[in-house]
């Protein structure tokens, strides 16, 4: 094309467009065959099933490939975000693993390079730890009925489940450890043991120590038993940290339910609270501290405890500093527990730092700058040099989706890698690595690095397990009883923790029907209807409640004969429709050759009976008369008409019946 307009023709909707384009003077290079993009690094990664639901990795191409390349892949559990950034849509299932993710590679080019690539992620199991509780206690004669719910601290993702091969305990609603039947004390205390394991493949072991004491008293849960501390008698402290020592809560065996401690007699510099944590009131001098006093259960079992804390010497040792050749100044440095080194601050001209020794020839303990010295013994490190100036090299830390700032790390000797400064919500700071996977090279924090070449580390993150929720104490099972209360047959009781249904009534009582139940036989206390929900907050008796049945008379024979009605309700007057029925009658009359008719149920049920008396009286008449006009009216005389207030059955109600006797 070369100062020419040309035309490019398209399809929309089924109708063509034209559009004009118009061509450059200069002439296009020629079209080049389309390439095959090559996969470059990385091509595999590893994680662990909690940090699997956040992993992510950076794919790249080797060659073949113009401009920006766009990965695309089809795997389920995965997807590409920002054209080349690997990521899990959920948590991974280590018995999936390892995991096989496969796609295809584009890039911008007009020639339609593309390319195939795969990745392969190895998913490893975490190892369940149990959590509180790991112990219990109870009596013979409660033992039957033990249960406590197991946990697990950490590990695991989703529900936790636990099994148990020991004789006499099972597991009950994946986490319920309970005791088939009754324990003795003689056996005392009993270990049992058991694994635990969650949807992803992690597991773990776990172990419960129960304590059975035999019974004493005459209650039906056996007495009171004494309780007995097993934890936490007694603890330690430097006189530095003595001010701000906290330590408990101190936890006994032998209780039913939560257990509040109560000082009895103490030291002044020491607090115990309710729930048995123990902590200082300011710092302390070198020596021995001791608080007491008793603690007790709701079930009112009690017993007395005792701590001892004894506050020991802090030694402060001091590491000085010679430059050995170099010049300038570093304070001696004191601490009384294991520290970083200060960073060397001493210069030689022609020279570069090394390290420190203890000797001054260098034949004695090496410490990288900045290294972790244990400050036990008082020392003095000398300056090590190496003749000649090494360049100075940097270290960038990135956080890696963590926020914050970590100052980059610029020395030119060995030097340990300064602490971590990034944070992440929902994620624990492992280490660094010169990949964002972590596939590459680790450095554990404060690890030393020469410092040879320039580098970026990429804070390696793991997720935090969430704490798992310990479910509230099972409420006490309530029983309630059913009485008949005049009626007869039997009734089950009810035993339940929570508000439930309560069963159908099946008492009897000839002459009644049931109408409710009452927690008093009189129906005076509080009622509770047919399947009504009953609180089970406290044992209770519930007693029917009954109501006499009506006795109705047997409604009288209604002969049988023609039909005539129904009038209008409320009403007397005969309609077009009677009249036509009525004659009708009389016709029948004639027929049969009788002389007396009896006209039955005449009254309306939809008004009082005075009135529903004086209707029907009136209907009667309205009928008797109309009939005897049309009896007359076709020759016959000497009838006897005659009627009844007698009571229809409901479905003639409003039904005027005529016979013939």
């Amino acid at each position: 094309m070369s100062g020419r307009a040309g035309f490019l023709k398209f399809a929309t909707n089924a109708a063509v467009v034209a559009l004009v384009l118009t061509a450059s003077v200069v002439a296009s290079p020629l079209a080049s065959a389309a390439s095959n993009i090559v996969q470059g690094p990385p091509s595999s990664g590893a994680t662990d099933v909690a940090g699997s639901a956040g992993y992510t990795d950076f794919l790249t191409a080797a060659s073949g490939a113009t401009g920006t390349v766009t990965f695309t892949t089809s795997m389920s559990g995965f997807a590409i975000v920002g054209d080349n950034e690997l990521e899990s849509t959920g948590t991974l299932s280590a018995s999936g693993s390892p995991y096989a993710i496969t796609g295809s590679d584009t890039d911008a080019d007009a020639y339609g390079d593309s390319g195939t690539w795969s990745y392969i992620l190895t998913v490893t199991p975490d190892t369940i730890v149990q959590g509180s509780p790991t112990s219990g206690s109870t009596s013979t004669t409660s033992s039957t009925a033990f249960t406590d719910t197991l946990e697990a601290s950490s590990g695991f993702v989703g529900p936790v489940t636990f099994v148990t091969p020991t004789t006499g305990f099972t597991i009950s609603n994946d986490d319920e450890l309970e005791t088939t039947g009754p324990l003795n004390a003689g056996s005392s205390p009993y270990t049992i043991t058991g694994t635990d394991s969650d949807a992803y493949g992690d597991s773990g072991t776990w172990s419960y120590s129960l304590t059975v004491t035999p019974a004493s008293g005459g209650g039906s849960e056996g007495g009171t038993t004494s309780l007995i501390q097993a934890s936490f008698t007694s603890g330690s402290v430097s006189a530095s940290s003595s001010g701000t020592f906290t330590a408990g809560p101190i936890t006994v065996e032998g209780n039913v339910g939560p257990v509040t401690f109560v000082t009895t007699s103490s030291s002044s510099s020491l607090t115990a609270s309710s729930s048995g944590s123990i902590s200082t009131t300011g710092p302390l001098s070198v020596g021995s501290y001791m608080v007491s006093g008793t603690d007790s259960d709701t079930n009112g079992d009690t017993g007395t405890w005792t701590y001892t804390l004894s506050v020991i010497a802090t030694a402060v040792i001091t590491v000085t500093f010679d430059g050995n050749g170099g010049s300038g100044v570093i304070t001696p440095e004191s601490e009384s527990a294991p520290t970083a080194l200060s960073l060397n601050g001493f210069v030689r001209k022609g020279y570069t730092f090394v390290d420190w020794n203890t000797k001054a020839n260098g034949s004695g303990l090496s410490y990288a700058n900045g290294a972790i010295f244990r400050f036990v013994t008082a020392t003095t490190l000398f300056a090590q040099w190496k003749r000649g100036k090494s360049p100075l090299r940097t270290i960038t830390f990135a956080s890696n989706r963590g926020t914050g700032a970590t100052v980059s790390e610029i020395e030119d000797t060995p030097t340990a890698i300064r602490p971590n400064h990034f944070t992440r919500s929902g994620y624990t700071f492992v280490d660094w690595n010169t990949r964002a996977n972590g596939s590459a090279m680790r450095f554990k924090p404060g690890a030393t690095y020469p410092f040879k070449r320039s580098i970026t580390l990429y804070a390696q993150w793991k997720k935090t397990p969430k704490a798992p929720t310990k479910p509230p104490p099972k409420a006490a099972i309530h029983v309630v009883t059913f009485a008949a209360n005049g009626g007869a047959g039997a009734m089950a009781a009810e035993s339940h923790r929570s508000p439930t249904r309560l069963k159908p009534n099946h008492f009897t009582r000839s002459g009644y029907t049931f109408v409710d139940w009452n927690t008093k036989a009189h129906g005076s206390g509080a009622s509770y209807g047919f399947g009504a929900t009953f609180s089970f907050a406290a044992s209770t008796t519930l007693y029917a409640q009954w109501k006499k049945n009506k006795v109705i008379p047997p409604t009288p024979p209604i002969p049988g004969g023609v039909i005539i009605g129904p009038f209008a309700l409320g009403s007397s007057s005969l309609t077009s429709g009677l009249e036509s029925q009525i004659q009708s009658l009389a016709g029948e009359a004639k027929t049969k050759g009788e002389k007396q008719i009896t006209l039955y149920g005449f009254g309306d049920a939809s008004v009082s009976s005075e009135t529903n008396t004086q209707l029907g009286r009136a209907r009667a008449v309205a009928v008797a008369t109309y009939l005897e006009a049309r009896l007359a009216a076709i020759g016959l005389k000497g009838w006897t008409i005659s009627f009844a207030l007698a009571s229809p059955s409901p479905s003639e109600v409003s039904t005027v019946v005529a016979t013939f006797s």
